[in-house]
């Protein structure tokens, strides 16, 4: 049961990481027209759901191999999670709240205002995908 549960956290990890690595590039070159800016717009809806997906099946995993762990955890770990819920955090307020600004841009026609809120959006996930790699390396270690 440990070795299949770790598979799956260390698996759903690397989904909900890598999903997102190009979406800032997208973004931004999705923004020369309203029509590839719609588009992006669609793409975005499937991103979101990998994304949700996978953060939860990192959690549910994580909590699955600390009960079997007796609920004992490292320091190492205890730091690891924290940096882990920092990322759904940060992704689940300020992320979204700046993703619904390039929603409601494009919808109007906006382009640049869409332009804006996607480098502020991209931000958030630097600094979610930050946590990400602090999460991982305190994991490893711990």
């Amino acid at each position: 049961m440990h070795t299949a549960l770790l598979i799956v956290h260390v698996a759903a990890a690397a989904a909900w990481f890598g999903h997102k690595l190009m979406v800032p590039r997208d973004i931004m070159m999705s923004l020369s027209t309203h029509e590839m800016a719609s588009a992006m717009v669609e793409r975005m809806r499937g991103t979101a759901r990998l994304g949700i997906g996978s953060a939860l099946a990192t959690v549910l995993s994580g909590v699955g191999l600390l009960s079997l762990a007796d609920w004992s955890a490292s320091a190492m770990l205890g730091l690891g999670i924290l940096a882990a819920l920092g990322a759904i955090a940060v992704g689940a307020s300020w992320a979204r709240r700046s993703w619904s600004g390039v929603q409601r841009a494009v919808s109007e026609g906006d382009l640049a205002t869409a332009g804006a809120f996607g480098r502020q959006f991209s931000r958030w996930l630097y600094l979610e995908s930050l946590l990400w790699i602090v999460a991982l390396g305190a994991m490893i270690s711990g």
